[in-house]
């Protein structure tokens, strides 16, 4: 049974579907944490007004909170406590492992696309990034395990 786990969300229904899978894995009282990682922006000029990265990054900031808060709302009343952050990163796997070792979270449980091949080498696969780098337990769930899963 878990506290405090941290679940990466990509924006893709099958990520989202983790929350379901979860579940016998919880407390009553656990803390859900949904987590999305942005990438950093740069400054932008569209005539004569300039956009600044960090208000760039806090539109997004906005827009995923927004996002995360919708999904806590379609799985909330499950007897756990949800909390939705954003953090940027460079990398997406080094945002979820600098998010969990701060958070001191039990279990990080995330969604993998299982890429093969060439997809994979092109793409990489950022569940083994965290799975190597992660300060604790790792919950990976391929497109196969959630199949059965409804949203």
């Amino acid at each position: 049974m878990y506290a405090k786990v941290l679940v990466p969300l990509d924006g893709t229904k099958e990520s989202e579907k983790v929350i379901d899978s979860i579940q016998e894995m919880l407390e009553p009282q656990s803390e859900v944490i949904l987590l999305k990682v942005i990438s950093p922006m740069s400054g932008q000029t569209l005539g004569q007004v300039t956009i600044t990265g960090s208000e760039r990054e806090e539109g997004e900031r906005t827009k995923e909170l927004g996002y995360l808060r919708e999904v806590v709302h379609r799985f909330g009343d499950r007897g756990q406590q949800f909390r939705c952050q954003v953090v940027v990163s460079r990398s997406v796997a080094e945002g979820i492992t600098s998010f969990a070792t701060a958070e001191g979270v039990d279990l990080i449980a995330m969604y993998t696309h299982d890429r093969k091949g060439l997809a994979r080498l092109i793409k990489g696969s950022i569940a083994a990034k965290v799975e190597r780098g992660a300060p604790t337990e790792v919950r990976v769930f391929r497109p196969r395990e959630l199949a059965e899963v409804g949203v």
